[in-house]
């Protein structure tokens, strides 16, 4: 459930809120889990989102890169894709110097395999990124 909380509140907004449940998620790892269940989300997923909630920019970003690398071994497209959109979506909230850049590369590869794969919904939400990123 916990990946879920994260994840949920994340996607409402409540990226603080996410934040404060990041030394949990730590504790998740920490078991050794690799993937939640019932929805298969990657741990470091997870993480990434929680740390970033936390403003801990650097944790979220290692947190991000061990999880690419996991569906990079696994070839899980979609979790590719899921990475890719919410590593962007620190990005923005970081808005560091190269970070709308970088977002915006992210995004259009989500975008793709989302097209690919053929889901509607998550092709609105990157399309609905894409034009946050364009009116800043």
């Amino acid at each position: 459930m916990l990946a879920m909380v994260v994840e949920g509140l994340f996607m409402l907004g409540e990226q603080a809120q996410a934040g404060q449940l990041y030394p949990l998620v730590c504790e998740l790892i920490d078991t050794g889990a690799v993937v939640g269940w019932p929805i298969p989300r990657y741990t470091q997923t997870i993480a990434g989102l929680a740390a970033a909630g936390a403003h801990q920019w650097e944790a979220a970003e290692k947190h991000f890169q061990v999880a690419s690398r996991q569906a990079d071994f696994f070839a899980d497209r979609l979790e590719q894709a899921e990475i890719r959109r919410f590593r962007a979506m620190m990005l923005r909230d970081r808005a560091a110097a190269g970070d709308r850049e970088n977002a915006q590369t992210l995004l259009n590869e989500a975008l793709e395999t989302y097209t690919q794969i053929g889901m509607p919904r998550h092709i609105q939400m990157i399309q609905t990124l894409l034009g946050q990123a364009t009116a800043r």
